[in-house]
């Protein structure tokens, strides 16, 4: 699904004919509710003839006739509805497989700094919008749409059978239902957004608590953190008490109202049958077709105040929409081979946070196999340096190259086999050993297992009752040091064979042992191809062909050890 659809505010037939399959499928659920609507005749004409003809003449076949056709209605009514909730139902699935898979896209490929604004929570909390859109848009509201308008099939039937004042009657007690339902729909919007609002700072503070549950235990703020979540518990609980009272509103109103249209309609039309201007029959199939009139408009009430949850999810939508994407999909991708010179030409980048300048007019050429350091002591900005040579941040002015292409014309979707990043704390994923060495991809196996011998791995895993395949991932791997799983990071990036590899103080959570192998593989790999290291490692500069710092913005050159 296009996600551009929800940067603008639409109505609700623009969001019916925006889902996948609509325009295909709506004529088959138009045919399914109209016979569904006039098959529900069924019973209001049975029962009329029942009291008016068959009772009096006490015509025991003719009675059997209408049993039996009138059962034949209902298990073709029943069969009607079956194929109408087949075909909502697979298209909600397909419109919220179409949409939840863009949003996900959105996250993977958008600016890190905009995805970083946000906590994990709201992230998370905003996908919930695709599943509150399928159900309202796939469920409710497509019943709703076809079934509204037959509403008005069964009231000119009523004023056929009973007489205009009972269609009058019916009329105005719907009408003043829907006008209450509007002020409580006004009701509902209100809470329902601070509930929101709410509910963003309660993810927020779980996935910081649950994240950081070792951090809290070290520094005994056990108790702090439970009051911290008792109070935003406590407001929780008020606003979802307001949001469900109000919610409730329409469905309460709306039993009553049924009651009193049922009354309204026994007693005017009673009055008419006493009279004799209709069929004590016509009555009885009055007094049915009231509940089947009024059906709809509880329906549309009760979807009406809830459409607010629908305004907030376009919303949460939106606010993934707006991500950025970091690179454009129409874009070439870098050549297969390339030879890895990197050259930075008058770069200047400033933080969109605070807008502060990080660097300016900065110049650096890389030829290709080269080795450079840039100095990190005193806590240089080095880790956006890196950011722009790999792409996940773009300059404000100047441009970067790889191998003469400039990195703004190309495609950052796929790096693989050209250039890999890896950061100060290397990450695994969730999975075995040999999954995140692999990747994923079984065919890069031997590939894998030499890299990890490379590094020593066969050694440190062995001990492991699993070796390779011990599951790591959501955090299971804490209990490797950080060393080996810096190792595991390196032997997952050299598996693709790299030309250009960035490093970010990928040495100083290391041990010592891990430490003495990190430099042993970079004079292995020196030569063979680019490697840039941000570090403040004496014994990397001396191996280093050229080492910068960064100082008022600006790369200048050291002399080395």
């Amino acid at each position: 699904m296009d996600l551009s659809y929800f940067k603008e505010k639409k109505g609700f037939m623009s969001d019916l004919w925006a889902m996948p399959a609509f325009i295909r499928n709506s004529f088959d659920l138009f045919l399914a509710s109209l016979g569904i609507n006039v098959l529900s005749l069924a019973l209001p004409i049975v029962l009329m003839q029942v009291y008016d003809r068959i009772v009096p003449t006490q015509a025991t076949n003719t009675l059997l006739w209408l049993v039996a056709g009138f059962f034949c209605a209902l298990i073709l009514e029943f069969i009607l509805r079956l194929c109408r909730s087949t075909i909502t139902n697979w298209m909600s699935s397909r419109f919220e497989h179409s949409l939840a898979h863009a949003c996900v896209c959105r996250w993977i490929n958008c600016v890190l700094e905009d995805f970083e604004k946000d906590g994990a929570g709201v992230h998370l909390d905003r996908l919930r919008g695709v599943n509150t859109l399928r159900s309202f848009y796939a469920g409710q509201a497509f019943q709703l749409m076809m079934d509204l308008p037959f509403a008005f099939l069964f009231l000119a039937v009523v004023g056929f059978l009973g007489g205009w004042q009972v269609a009058a009657y019916l009329a105005f007690v719907a009408t003043i239902f829907m006008i209450i339902t509007s002020f409580i729909r006004s009701s509902y919007s209100v809470n329902r957004l601070k509930q929101k609002n709410q509910a963003d700072r309660r993810y927020n503070f779980l996935v910081e608590a649950l994240g950081g549950i070792h951090a809290i235990k070290a520094l005994t703020l056990e108790e702090s953190m439970l009051r911290r979540h008792e109070r935003l518990e406590a407001d929780a609980a008020q606003l979802d008490y307001d949001v469900i009272f109000s919610g409730n509103l329409p469905v309460n109103i709306g039993n009553l109202f049924s009651q009193i249209n049922l009354f309204g309609v026994l007693f005017v039309g009673g009055s008419l049958a006493i009279s004799g201007q209709i069929t004590l029959g016509s009555l009885a199939a009055c007094t049915l077709l009231s509940g089947r009139f009024f059906q709809p408009f509880r329906s549309l009430a009760s979807f009406w105040v809830r459409h607010a949850d629908i305004e907030i999810a376009k919303e949460q939508i939106k606010n993934i929409v707006n991500l950025r994407e970091e690179y454009d999909l129409e874009a070439p991708c870098l050549p297969d081979e390339i030879k890895g010179k990197v050259v930075l030409d008058n770069i200047s980048f400033r933080r969109e946070s605070d807008g502060s300048e990080i660097f300016s007019e900065l110049n650096m050429t890389v030829e290709d196999g080269e080795m450079v350091c840039i100095n990190t002591e005193g806590g240089r900005p080095t880790t956006e340096l890196l950011n722009i040579i790999y792409g996940l941040n773009r300059p404000d002015s100047g441009q970067a190259f790889i191998d003469g292409h400039n990195l703004r014309d190309v495609c950052h979707d796929n790096y693989k086999g050209r250039i890999e990043y890896i950061p100060q704390h290397g990450t695994l994923f969730n999975g075995t050993i040999f999954d995140n060495l692999t990747l994923f991809n079984p065919a890069n196996r031997q590939v894998a297992m030499d890299a990890a011998s490379l590094l020593q791995l066969d050694n440190v895993l062995s001990e492991l009752p699993l070796g390779y395949e011990t599951k790591v991932g959501n955090r299971l791997y804490e209990f490797l040091p950080t060393g080996v799983i810096q190792r595991i990071c390196l032997a997952r990036a050299l598996t693709v064979r790299p030309r250009v590899i960035l490093m970010d103080r990928v040495n100083e959570s290391m041990d010592a042992d891990s430490e003495q192998l990190f430099f042993w593989l970079m004079n292995k790999l020196k030569g063979n191809c680019t490697i840039i290291i941000a570090t403040g490692n004496s014994t990397l500069f001396s191996m280093a062909d050229s080492v910068y710092s960064l100082e008022s913005g600006k790369l200048k050159k050291e002399m080395q050890p």
